[in-house]
């Protein structure tokens, strides 16, 4: 469906791709990797721009078929225009073609309906026949049931019924993020580009997007630095590396296998290749200037250029880099209790909603914790009374030697603007053996070569929370609380991180969406609901079976629910029809209301279900069996509609 050939890519006057070449076939779905500033973004943003035409490529060929339709989500997003619409408009104008053919029935209708209209006429009859077949049209394409698709895709990325109404210049930059996303799934194209979809989403939103890419029936590209996301989600992995394109035919766990095996042979190429160059110098220096030898000289010379020229060091490995926490004295055996705590914030009613609500907690020595919730849930509060950093009702007890260093996205606003990102570090270093480690470690957390020279002042906020990080690492403590650590940090620096968070000796509270992070550090798990704390003893991934097994009892509790609802008003139905009425046209037309209205609920209750984030993930013959017995409603409900209108006429 779309290929590229012998393409060249450059950002200013950096070649990022020379000569390369890939291919995307349907359903195929791709994690793209590399390096930062190896060109990842810039490849998804050229592929959309080339599709829609806005961009003509100076070198090679881009190759489409003529159905491909591009959705692209880029890291920075604008609304330029569209502020002022609710969330629920906002994404409902994502298909285009049905938008167009849903303002075309409106105006037919309209004229239909209009009092001086001669129902005799040949023009009237033609107009009830592109009314008719723009209905259809609507309806196969989904119209019917365009808007329970936008507010089951909302729902599934945590907005609330409430937060349909809202208008997209009251959310936060983050939250936007989220309705474009739900507007590009609602378009679904052929392609979709996806730089970074999980960085502004929760966990439960990211199980739910997970199951929804699973089931996406189209291609889609996908660069992330959650390795779980794109070990579920994709079957290729395409990796920029050298200003070309290379391909693993795996997930991302696949390609992280099958690239030690390629960089150790790449390796021994490369060592290989340098004995070979030592020996030809070796004989060029000695026998160029002998007559008898001059000849295999310049042979061997050519021969020496020609592999000079060839020569490529595999890329730079920091798998070698490791870093230890410096040491703090032991805390004793209870390191924090919480009692009967409460947290409220103020409402803008003036009334005050709690946060957390009476909570009891005590956290151990050598606990490492992940504290987990949805957005808004209080992970961020939690932390801040923690650390001393938030006032609260209740009782929290330090325990003896206890002493704490917490990283929370704020402490950016700590660096001194005048410093450069060097000295910076510098000064964090308590003593020579730390500063000897500060360049590597800058290099783990992305800032080599001149970058470390630069301001603080004029640094992104991903890298100052980057460099705030990297500040953490220097300082001991044996209470560490870390919220979204690994939010600006690509897959090596992850990795760095949790080498070092291994070996630390203290207690670790953290607060991630990256499962992977979590998986790999914590022993229990504190999950914040409603105000309330569980605690899960075990690692992550078990916190995670547990809880499936609580979202799936309660969808099932749900769906029983439902079907009791269901059952009631059938027989509310049934009652409402026993009920007598005179006169024919008027009998006539209040049992098709009635049956209007009784048909109408069942239709709620198949959007409140298709609404449903878990929706998705039953079987597909399930959800197959519930889209088809929606449309057959909508069908039925429009011809009741049309005999009620001539009952009433």
């Amino acid at each position: 469906m779309f290929e590229a050939r012998n393409v060249h890519l450059s950002a200013g006057t950096k070649d990022l791709l020379i000569n390369t070449s890939f291919r995307i076939g349907d359903k195929d779905r791709i994690g793209l990797v590399g390096l930062n500033g190896t060109g990842k973004s810039t490849l998804l943003r050229f592929m959309s721009e080339t599709c829609s035409g806005r961009t003509v490529i100076s070198e090679g060929q881009i190759i489409r078929s003529s159905d491909t339709t591009i959705g692209y989500l880029p890291q920075e997003i604008s609304f330029d225009g569209e502020l002022e619409k609710n969330a629920l408009h906002y994404v409902l104008q994502a298909n285009a073609k049905l938008n167009e053919l849903l303002k075309a029935i409106e105006r037919m209708q309209l004229e239909l309906e209009a009092p001086d209209q001669d129902h005799t006429s040949v023009e009237y009859h033609r107009l009830i026949e592109r009314f008719s077949e723009a209905s259809h049209e609507f309806e196969r394409l989904g119209g019917y049931k365009m808007e329970a698709d936008a507010e089951k895709v909302l729902t599934g990325l945590g907005f609330s019924q409430t937060g349909f109404r809202k208008k997209v210049r009251e959310f936060s930059g983050g939250w936007q993020m989220r309705l474009l996303i739900a507007r590009l799934l609602l378009q679904k194209p052929t392609l979709l580009l996806l730089d970074e979809p999980t960085n502004h989403l929760d966990i439960d939103s990211l199980r739910w997007l997970e199951n929804y890419m699973l089931n996406y029936e189209h291609s889609c590209i996908i660069v992330s630095h959650d390795r779980f996301f794109l070990d579920k989600i994709t079957t290729r992995t395409l990796e920029i590396n050298f200003r070309t394109i290379h391909e693993y035919k795996g997930n991302y766990s696949y390609y992280e296998k099958e690239k030690a095996q390629r960089f150790e042979l790449m390796m021994a190429r490369y060592e290989n290749d340098l004995k070979k160059m030592a020996h030809l110098k070796a004989f060029v220096e000695r026998f160029r200037y002998k007559a008898t030898k001059a000849k295999q000289a310049q042979s061997r010379l050519r021969q020496m250029q020609k592999l000079e020229e060839e020569l490529q060091a595999p890329e730079e490995d920091l798998s070698g880099i490791s870093f230890s926490f410096p040491k703090a004295r032991h805390s004793g055996k209870e390191v924090l209790k919480l009692e009967h705590v409460t947290k409220s914030w103020p409402q803008p009613d003036g009334s005050r909603k709690d946060v957390l609500n009476d909570i009891n907690v005590e956290v151990l020595r050598g606990d490492r914790i992940a504290i987990v919730g949805s957005n808004g849930a209080g992970k961020t509060t939690f932390c801040r009374i923690v650390s001393g950093d938030l006032d609260y009702d209740g009782k929290m007890t330090h325990g003896h030697n206890v002493s704490l260093n917490y990283f929370a996205q704020h402490q950016t606003e700590n660096l001194n603007p005048d410093k450069s990102v060097l000295e910076e570090m510098m000064d964090a270093a308590p003593d020579a053996q730390l500063q000897r480690k500060v360049r590597d470690i800058l290099g783990c957390f992305l800032f080599s070569g001149d970058s470390v020279d630069k301001k603080t002042a004029v640094l992104s906020g991903g890298e100052k929370s980057r460099l705030s990080l990297a500040k953490i690492l220097l300082q001991a403590s044996n209470l560490l609380i870390m919220d979204e650590p690994t939010n600006h940090l690509d897959m090596r620096s992850k990795e760095m991180l949790i080498d070092a968070l291994e070996n630390y000796d203290g207690t670790l509270m953290l607060v991630s969406h990256d499962r992977y992070f979590l998986d790999s550090l914590v022993n229990k798990v504190i999950e914040i609901k409603n105000g309330s704390l569980q605690v899960y003893l075990g690692g992550y991934a078990e916190y995670l079976e547990k809880a499936e097994k609580a979202w799936e009892e309660e969808r099932k509790r749900e769906t029983v629910s439902q079907k009791k609802v269901s059952r009631a008003n059938k027989k509310s139905g049934t009652d409402r029809q026993k009920q007598p009425a005179s006169g024919h046209s008027k009998v006539n037309a209040e049992k098709l209301e009635k049956k209007i209205q009784k048909l109408e609920k069942q239709k709620q209750e198949y959007e409140t279900t298709m609404g449903s984030p878990d929706f998705y993930s039953l079987p597909e013959e399930e959800t197959q069996k519930t889209i088809d017995r929606y449309h057959e409603l909508c069908a039925e409900i429009d011809k009741l509609y049309a005999a009620w209108e001539s009952a009433v006429s």
